[in-house]
């Protein structure tokens, strides 16, 4: 009896938790990716793979979509050592749709962090929502050292993020296109986006905050140099005079395209 209770000593109980989280581990080694890909599914509504290959650690989804938004194909390779601290974490890439990039990512109860991200999006994708009663078009591109967002707050380094979504509008407008150029912070524990362009015939600035909860404030400013532009976008709610007008949302977001 005294040697069962020297095996369970303290000092010994790390190494119970790790042969048994390495007992886990290959007891999953053989297990196919379809086992991922239907755990994804479940654990989120929006989500749906219709094929995988590969095992559960090394991998590839097929026609991934998101709240109907195709997102293509996504080859992943996860990282077991990361479950034995309760995380999910996975290097990822994907292609042929409309999310196309690669960047490590890792999930756990407490938020979500992804690192080395260089991502470009074609919002096309986006066919439920429209942006200012317009479909939406054009890329977003984000690229980040690393991004971090939990209950306590986020932390963003290096993120930059560039978007030709105002291009098509612009251009039925005025006849020059206005990409969008800024970048991701963190502010009283809120994630933080600022974009601004501007053309021959005014300028733009976007400026969003959202919070752990999902919710999400945001104002537009824009400077027209015509008037007849300013006669439009008081048809869509700006308000202010003709030489600088903007628009206030408010709301919590429901997925990737609300």
């Amino acid at each position: 009896m005294s040697r069962l209770k020297r095996l369970f000593a303290r000092e010994n109980r790390l190494l119970w938790f790790a042969g048994a989280g390495a007992f886990c581990l290959a007891a999953l080694a053989g297990a196919p990716a379809s086992l991922l890909a239907d755990a994804l599914e479940a654990g989120t509504p929006l989500l749906e793979i219709d094929g995988a290959e590969g095992s559960i650690w090394r991998g590839e989804f097929a026609e991934v979509s998101y709240n109907s938004a195709d997102l293509g194909r996504i080859a992943y390779r996860l990282k077991p050592a990361q479950l034995l601290v309760g995380r999910l974490a996975a290097d990822a890439t994907s292609a042929d749709g409309a999310l196309v990039g690669r960047g490590s990512l890792a999930l756990s109860p407490f938020g979500f962090k992804a690192a080395k991200i260089s991502a470009q999006f074609d919002l096309t994708a986006i066919r439920r929502y429209t942006f200012f009663g317009a479909p939406y078009q054009g890329l977003a591109t984000l690229t980040a050292q690393s991004l971090e967002f939990s209950k306590d707050g986020c932390k963003a380094v290096d993120a930059k993020v560039t978007t030709t979504m105002l291009d098509s509008v612009a251009r039925g407008w005025s006849g020059g296109p206005m990409p969008l150029n800024g970048g991701v912070d963190c502010k009283d524990g809120k994630l933080m986006l600022t974009l601004a362009g501007s053309n021959a015939d005014g300028a733009v600035r976007v400026e969003a905050s959202f919070a752990p909860d999902l919710a999400y404030a945001m104002t537009v400013a824009v400077e027209p140099k015509r008037a007849e532009v300013g006669v439009a976008l008081r048809q869509l709610g700006f308000e202010g005079d003709n030489a600088q007008m903007s628009l206030r949302a408010a709301g919590k977001l429901k997925g990737l395209t609300s």
